[in-house]
């Protein structure tokens, strides 16, 4: 995270985005919109834009690339990368049921299986893809 994005999140105001944002139990949520080509970001949605809407105008953009960087960080942690199309550009995608947000970074893991723990989590997420693959799409729109 630059630190621009960083500072910001040390700002008494931003600390409650913060918070929304590392909640444990959303870490697993955005590896399985990551592995659905989905924005992570979809995952907090309904926890941060009542937040961001307390922002004026011109915070609210910082707060939502900065919001951004901070599950950049977290999906970077867990072994993603930035998922990037046939011509190297940025993949993002639209995120749905929100106001501010509009569209968010697209992550995916690297090809090489690196670590037992990574091995782990993807088997258990291609299990879950397969049975619940109806649900999930649904879910996402």
């Amino acid at each position: 995270m630059n630190p621009s994005h960083a500072a910001f999140f040390d700002r008494p105001e931003a600390l409650a985005l913060k918070r929304a944002l590392t909640r444990p139990e959303l870490l697993a949520q955005y590896e399985l919109l990551s592995r659905l080509e989905i924005p992570a970001v979809q995952a907090a949605i309904w926890d941060i834009e009542p937040i961001i809407e307390q922002f004026d105008a011109g915070t609210r953009q910082h707060a939502i690339q900065s919001s951004g960087a901070l599950i950049g960080d977290l999906l970077t942690e867990r072994g993603f990368r930035i998922a990037r199309d046939a011509r190297g550009e940025k993949r993002r995608g639209r995120v749905r049921k929100a106001r501010f947000v509009k569209s968010g970074t697209i992550w995916e893991l690297p090809g090489e299986h690196g670590s037992e723990h990574r091995d782990k989590v993807s088997a258990i997420m291609d299990d879950i893809m397969s049975r619940y693959s109806t649900t999930l799409a649904e879910l996402a729109k």
